[in-house]
């Protein structure tokens, strides 16, 4: 998927996300004001209910309203609230018109607090029936809790939902990169031993002064041989980590003195990377072993080291240490490499993955060795862990239980 259009499908993903929030909102709070406009009309027709049978006795015996206990009004009022299952509260008053503003004559029902509330008159000259109900806002909440659930609900899965697509195509993404890198790096190393042995092979086709001297000859096919060992072991590598071979393959565990496995490794490196001079500084005991699987072993701290003085500076330090605690022992390897960025910590044991900087394709590697270090590592039961600070190098840790399993 190209930039444009996982752009575009992202921002469709979240403006989608907007909408069915928005409309969600909306429909609650319409839902919301017709249920408190069905609650005023339905206070609207008990008043009217209560107001009539409370002076229909008297209201056509003569021109004026004889209003009797307010506590008959009161509870009429009560009664309809009732029948509608309507517990909130209210009061009710009676108030005379014959002045020029309306006073409170008669009074009775639950103390109004300073919430608000509704006032509802029903007028009867010269009196006026006052019915006053607390604000109905935790009633109709409390009738729409399962809808404002679901409503919730309905919204957080669908979050979840896109967020999960979201996720999935930024994976998809980073894994279109890798796989990019991947091949590009897989085509840069294997073309470099390819052109080498052929080189020398032309030369000794066309170069008959070659040919004919056997010191000459015998190193142009040593040269020769090197060049496709090593690109046997190229494919050697991708091949057993690309099918994961290893995570299935039987571990054959035996006891490891640390220090001659450290030091036979330390010398292979130093005739790789001759040029280099690197530095190096091991603190490990003769008597200090591991039981663990010796071919596996070596590949986990092979890799390590490699990567130590791969992307370390010109002149790289590389320190080994070793140290035994309990049941476990620690295995150290630092350098004074480029480092890390703590935002990259977790991702370089991924598959195939590699550090994204401006230099990653000046150093060789497929994002192999710290996915099949870490494997190892967890067949054995054991952990790894690095510290690194960019720029101010980088330190592996591993954890292994010293007598196996």
């Amino acid at each position: 998927m190209n930039k444009s259009r996982f752009s575009i499908l992202s921002l469709m993903v979240v403006l989608s996300l907007v909408l069915l929030t928005v409309v969600e909102s909306i429909w609650a709070v319409r839902t919301y004001r017709d249920m408190e406009s069905r609650y005023e009309q339905q206070m609207h027709s008990i008043l009217e209910e209560a107001a009539w049978r409370y002076v229909a006795p008297t209201m056509y015996d003569d021109a004026s309203i004889n209003i009797g206990n307010i506590s008959r009004f009161h509870a009429f009022v009560a009664e309809g609230m009732r029948t509608a299952s309507i517990t909130t509260h209210f009061r009710v008053e009676v108030l005379s018109t014959t002045a020029t503003e309306p006073i409170v004559i008669m009074s009775t029902g639950d103390t109004m607090t300073n919430r608000k509330h509704i006032v509802i008159d029903k007028y009867l000259r010269p009196l006026i029936l006052r019915l006053i109900v607390e604000d109905p806002q935790a009633e109709i909440l409390a009738n729409m809790r399962w809808i404002l659930i679901l409503q919730l609900l309905s919204v957080l899965l669908l979050s979840a939902t896109f967020i999960f697509l979201l996720r999935t195509l930024f994976k998809a993404k980073e894994v279109d990169r890798i796989r990019r890198d991947l091949t590009h790096n897989i085509t840069h190393e294997l073309k470099t031993p390819i052109a080498a042995a052929h080189a020398a092979t032309e030369a000794l086709r066309t170069m008959p002064a070659i040919a004919e001297s056997e010191a000459a000859r015998n190193d142009y096919l040593d040269m020769s041989l090197g060049e496709l060992q090593r690109l046997n072991d190229m494919v050697e590598e991708i091949l057993r980590n690309a099918t994961e071979e290893f995570a299935t393959a039987e571990l054959r565990p035996e006891e490891c003195l640390l220090r001659s496995m450290v030091m036979s490794l330390r010398d292979a490196l130093d005739m790789r990377y001759a040029s280099r001079r690197v530095a190096w500084s091991i603190d490990i005991s003769d008597d200090c072993a591991v039981v663990a699987d010796n071919f596996h072993l070596k590949g986990v701290l092979s890799a390590i080291m490699d990567n130590a003085i791969k992307y370390s500076p010109e002149n790289p330090k590389v320190t080994v240490g070793i140290t035994t605690k309990r049941a476990y022992v620690y295995i150290s390897i630092a350098d004074n490499g480029i480092g890390i960025p703590r935002s990259e910590h977790k991702r370089i044991f991924n598959k195939f993955y590699r550090i994204t900087h401006e230099n990653r394709y000046s150093s060789s590697g497929y994002g192999l060795g710290l996915y099949y270090v870490q494997n190892i590592v967890r067949r054995h039961h054991g952990s790894i862990a690095v510290e690194s600070t960019r720029g101010e190098g980088t330190r592996f840790t591993i954890k292994l239980p010293r007598y196996g399993k």
